[in-house]
């Protein structure tokens, strides 16, 4: 994960090369600090989940308030000691740390809740990108964001969330029925018995199956707005900076950036309705 990180981080700092030069320097300093921060949050996250997961951390622990203050420190430093590094790349070194940095921290800490939380994120945006197009190109009449992605209408984004609405939510709370614990599937992906994505680290699956649907259908279909959302900042960035791909890693398909934009940007978004959902509805 941590190659991935580095690769999406400088397809960020070529993309923001196409308006000035950035310094090798400059690069591996910023490149250097997403990774730190990414290693990080992993950690952060992974310390509170682990107990509910079967990954294991490595025993290293780091001081969230020590990298805030190294990360601030070396922005201002390559502004100062770097002469071309200016105000407005300092946002840029910013927006690179926290934008790759935090979305993978997240999708990744995922991990530690079991591969059925980090499907069920990727069916979500998936499921909404497929279900946008075929009704964006059937039923569009109305253009969402012109400036941005001419193509995208209303009708497509409106849906997109409700079919990715209904089958995320149907994943998440009938999981243990689509895959029992029998066979090769309940093996691979349901091993320990699981009735929702969410047991084994709430309570939140003991509740009636109405009180369960109030709750998961708008967070699904949050998530499915917030993947919209993170579409259009992908496609905002590289029609500001006059590009058609992040990078060329997957012929004919772009880079990192290009194939997980949605899957990241929604990441953290779970993370903090997880979170939030443990809050709620501990495990007893």
């Amino acid at each position: 994960m941590g190659v991935f990180v580095a690769i999406a981080a400088w397809e960020m700092l070529r993309m923001f090369e196409k308006e000035k030069p950035i310094s090798k320097t400059s690069k591996t300093i910023i490149i250097g600090l997403t990774l730190l921060t990414f290693i990080n949050i992993f950690l952060s996250l992974g310390k509170e989940w682990q107990e509910y997961g079967s990954m294991s951390l490595l025993g290293w622990e780091v001081n969230n308030l020590v990298i805030l203050l190294l990360t601030t420190v070396a922005i201002f430093g390559l502004f100062v000691f770097v002469p071309k590094f200016s105000s407005t790349d300092i946002g840029r070194a910013l927006t690179i740390i926290h934008y790759v940095g935090f979305s993978a921290a997240s999708l990744s800490a995922l991990r530690f809740l079991g591969v059925r939380v980090i499907v069920y994120v990727v069916l979500v945006s998936t499921m909404t990108d497929i279900f946008a197009y075929f009704i964006g190109v059937t039923f569009g009449k109305h253009k969402m964001a012109p400036h941005i992605s001419p193509k995208k209408s209303w009708e497509g984004a409106i849906g997109g969330t409700i079919m990715a609405t209904i089958i995320g939510s149907c994943f998440a709370l009938f999981y243990g029925d689509i895959f029992p614990s029998t066979g090769f599937l309940g093996e691979l992906l349901n091993s320990d018995g699981w009735k929702t994505i969410f047991d084994g680290f709430s309570s939140l699956g003991d509740i009636p199956l109405a009180a369960q649907v109030l709750i998961v259908v708008p967070i699904t279909m949050f998530g499915s707005i917030a993947a919209q959302i993170g579409d259009l900042v992908a496609s905002k960035l590289k029609r500001t900076y006059q590009i058609k791909d992040f990078g060329n890693i997957f012929p004919g398909h772009g880079g990192i950036l290009d194939r997980f934009d949605s899957v990241l940007f929604i990441s953290i978004l779970f993370v903090g309705i997880i979170l939030g959902i443990q809050a709620v509805f501990p495990l007893i």
